[in-house]
């Protein structure tokens, strides 16, 4: 009796053996994705956020800048504006390549707007009064910027795996 039972109790404990190794190295390989996905999680939020801040901070300095701006103001504000391009540009592996393109098209309307407001405060010549005047109105309609704004918003929350509200 001995001589069937024991062939069989010991495969029974080498499956035992098996599986308990290959599982502790499944989990470790698991554990240790978890931590790498986690990071880059918290990565990617980071990005996101600082994204907004910056956007919404440019936004802020643009809408002061056109009523009280000076040529220093207007170069800080220029560094800031080329600060925001070197931020998505350096994270370009964490964004795709469409949230890449929606951030061109603001940094574009950004530029353009400060371009005919610098304009404006260097020369002071009534021959760009209306690109001035154009410049403030498209900012204070929001448009483009809150359409490019809720593009992004949307892709981060996508990316993010967060529920629409």
């Amino acid at each position: 009796m001995i001589e069937k039972i024991l062939p069989a109790i010991i495969t029974i404990i080498g499956n035992v053996i098996f599986y308990l190794w290959i599982k502790g190295k499944v989990d470790k390989s698991i554990e240790k994705n978890k931590i790498a996905y986690s990071g880059i999680f918290k990565e990617k939020v980071n990005i996101y956020r600082e994204l907004l801040e910056k956007t919404y901070g440019i936004k802020k300095e643009l809408n002061r800048f056109q009523y009280v701006g000076t040529k220093e103001e207007g170069n800080k504000l220029m560094q800031k504006i080329n600060a925001y391009i070197q931020f998505y540009s350096i994270n370009q592996p964490f964004l795709s390549d469409e949230m890449l393109s929606d951030l061109n098209k603001m940094r574009a309307e950004f530029q353009d707007v400060f371009d005919k407001f610098y304009m404006h405060i260097s020369d002071r010549k009534s021959d760009n009064l209306t690109e001035f005047f154009d410049a403030g109105n498209k900012l204070k309609s929001n448009n483009p910027f809150n359409e490019i704004e809720m593009r992004i918003i949307m892709e981060m929350r996508n990316d993010l795996k967060i529920a629409e509200f």
